[in-house]
């Protein structure tokens, strides 16, 4: 009985039905595996052009705002210009102010016998020089123009005796501030 029944064939057939089914699932497997890694590439390569598409827009959002706040930085320079330039205004026409109240006040408190033979400006004070007929009157000078609100200190810086006293004073302009000018102005109307 065993020498009619032969069953290596259908051990090869079977062998030859699990490598058949074998390599179908490695080309199953290799094909699943392969269009994951394209299908993973397709969606990573669209996220990376997208972020590339959002950081161009981002980029130029910046320089955008790059050039405003260039702008406004030169509006704020232009800004400071202006302040300083109305600050030197506003100082000139205060000096205008104190310049003609000074030289109003300047006769009224010249005692007699004392004469002013020149007198010199700058932004700190005057600078008189004149003739007396004594010490005192230049002392007398000094006091009311001391006392005066339009003149500060002021200091003898030389005296010559002779006939005549000859000297040199320096009256020196109080710090104005912006409201004392402004104070100024509007006492002078």
């Amino acid at each position: 009985m065993s020498e009619g029944i032969n069953l290596l064939p259908w051990r090869e057939a079977r062998r030859s039905r699990q490598q058949r089914r074998a390599l179908a699932t490695a080309i199953m497997l290799w094909v699943l595996s392969l269009a994951t890694v394209a299908a993973s590439w397709w969606y990573f390569e669209g996220e990376i052009r997208f972020q590339r598409t959002r950081n161009t827009f981002l980029e130029g959002q910046i320089a955008k705002v790059e050039r405003q706040l260039q702008e406004i930085s030169e509006i704020r320079q232009r800004k400071d210009e202006l302040i300083e330039r109305m600050g030197v205004i506003h100082q000139l026409q205060a000096e205008r102010i104190r310049l003609v109240r000074g030289l109003d006040h300047l006769p009224r408190e010249l005692p007699e016998g004392v004469f002013f033979s020149s007198l010199e400006r700058d932004n700190k004070g005057i600078n008189l020089t004149g003739i007396a007929q004594s010490s005192s009157r230049v002392s007398t000078l000094m006091e009311r123009l001391d006392q005066t609100r339009i003149f500060g200190h002021s200091e003898l810086n030389i005296i010559n005796v002779g006939d005549t006293h000859q000297f040199e004073l320096w009256v020196m302009y109080p710090s104005l501030a912006p409201t004392d000018a402004d104070a100024d102005s509007d006492n002078a109307q």
